[in-house]
C-alpha cells in the first residue's frame, strides 16, 4: 500500500505528503524530489513537525497523539 500510495501521487503531481502512525506515535514526511517522492523526514512524539513545503507550518506532535 505504501509503495502504490507513493507512486500514485508522484505521478499526479504531489509534492508532499506525511504518513501519520498512531500505533508507532511517528510522522513520516515524503517530498518530491524530481525522480519521485523521497522520505525527508520522520518525527516522534515530542518532536516538532515542519513542512518542507508550507513555510511557517509547525506542529508539535504531543498534542498530535496526546
Amino acid at each position: 500500500d505504501r509503495e502504490y500510495k507513493r507512486t500514485l501521487y508522484s505521478r499526479h503531481g504531489v509534492r508532499e505528503y506525511w504518513l501519520v502512525d498512531p500505533e508507532e506515535d511517528r510522522v513520516e514526511v515524503w517530498t518530491e524530489s524530481g525522480t519521485g517522492l523521497v522520505q525527508t523526514a520522520a518525527y516522534q512524539r515530542g518532536d516538532t513537525l515542519a513542512s518542507p513545503l508550507l513555510e511557517g507550518l509547525n506542529i508539535p506532535l504531543e498534542a498530535v497523539f496526546s
